[in-house]
């Protein structure tokens, strides 16, 4: 018994440093951990902003309000250049490219104001942000209703040659950032043109009937709806495209899609329990913009997302939300690093985000409803692996 003891002993002692030097490098690598995790906690922090939520003060950039021409339509857009406020005059920057609808440069929805937040989030982080208002709205001319992706495409590849042009102003790296529509017109502007990067939130990568398809029965089965009641509302919509495909673009195509809708509304998970105005106002903005358009035609007629995205070799950053509906994330983020990979771009980088709806909000159900009690604009970690891709790119060069 005793020369065991003193045999422990003599292994003990012989061990000791060795256990003293693991159980040291366990406790540095818990504070680094720690340490880590308080900064990345405190970086979230300062990326967090809420629904009119003013904006911290004091500001630590430039504002400027700009107009540039789209010379192919001979249209003038305006908006709002933000850029560090700083000695040099040389900044990476981005352009951001709305989703489908009518809007404005703060890209307006349901009290949030995302665009104000990454322009805001971004230049305060040393990057340049040019926001604008879609053609046809706010202080922006041309015709929204009669405006085509390819339209949208070319407004953002001439904000891009607004900053390209800027004599004052060295832009040495210059991406488009486009959220859900802008997130497909943007592919199309790198397609084209040399961009140093894209940025992909809440992008198509799967082809656009199959998307739409996925984004109805995905509202209806978030909404409790029976795999019955998913069949019909599918037969409501079938009908609605075939008006919107058959059909020419004017009076009489909206009037055709609006009677349709109304005397559907029942089979229809969207308009549940709407009536008078209220149901007049999402028709119009959720049935008459999205169908009763020539983007609508172009969106299912034309190329694919896949046509597009084969031919984009900038460096690319997608992100998408596992609560998307509208766009779901789970198969667009993966066919949009597939397409991407495959075609030879070896810079891309794809986040699927746990619990993020179709605006990159923390959410619980993605139905677009729930952001009317979401307070948060847009998800912390988005803005900043945006930024973090943005200052790598521009580190390159």
């Amino acid at each position: 018994m005793r020369c065991r003891a003193i045999a422990r002993t003599v292994v003990c002692n012989k061990f000791k440093p060795c256990i003293m030097k693991a159980i040291l490098s366990i406790l540095v690598l818990t504070l680094l951990v720690s340490c880590a995790n308080q900064s990345k906690e405190k970086e979230f922090d300062v990326a967090t902003y809420f629904r009119n939520m003013p904006l911290e003060s004091p500001i630590p950039y430039k504002s400027e309000t700009i107009e540039f021409i789209n010379n192919e339509d001979s249209i003038v857009l305006r908006g709002t250049l933000t850029y560090p406020d700083s000695e040099s005059k040389s900044y990476p920057a981005v352009v951001l490219m709305h989703g489908t609808g009518k809007h404005g440069r703060d890209y307006n929805a349901y009290g949030h104001k995302p665009f104000l937040v990454i322009a805001d989030y971004l230049s305060r982080n040393g990057i340049a942000v040019l926001r604008y208002d879609k053609r046809g709205s706010k202080e922006s001319e041309g015709n929204f209703d009669e405006a085509t992706y390819d339209d949208f495409a070319s407004d953002g590849w001439n904000a891009v040659q607004y900053l390209k042009e800027r004599e004052d102003i060295d832009f040495n790296t210059i991406g488009i950032a486009g959220h859900s529509e802008g997130g497909n017109t943007g592919p199309m502007v790198a397609a084209e043109h040399e961009l140093d990067f894209l940025i992909l939130l809440g992008a198509s990568g799967i082809p656009y009937p199959v998307a739409d398809s996925l984004y109805s029965s995905g509202m209806a089965k978030a909404r409790g709806y029976s795999e019955e009641q998913i069949l019909r509302e599918a037969q409501v919509n079938d009908s609605i495209i075939t008006l919107a495909l058959d059909m020419k673009i004017g009076q009489a195509l909206e009037d055709s899609i609006h009677n349709l809708v109304v005397r559907n509304r029942k089979d229809l998970s969207e308009l549940r329990g709407l009536t008078g105005e209220d149901l007049d106002e999402v028709i119009g903005w959720l049935y008459l913009e999205y169908y009763a358009r020539p983007a609508f035609k172009e969106f299912w007629e034309g190329p694919t997302p896949e046509d597009y995205l084969k031919q984009v070799q900038c460096p690319v950053l997608s992100i998408g939300g596992t609560l998307d509906l509208n766009v779901p994330g789970v198969p667009n983020v993966a066919a949009i690093d597939q397409i991407l990979k495959e075609a030879g771009n070896t810079e891309v980088t794809s986040k699927l985000m746990p619990n993020l709806n179709h605006m990159l909000q923390p959410a619980k159900t993605g139905l677009p409803k729930e952001i009317d009690s979401i307070e948060m604009t847009i998800a912390p970690e988005v803005l900043v692996l945006m930024k973090n891709f943005i200052q790598r790119q521009a580190k390159k060069d």
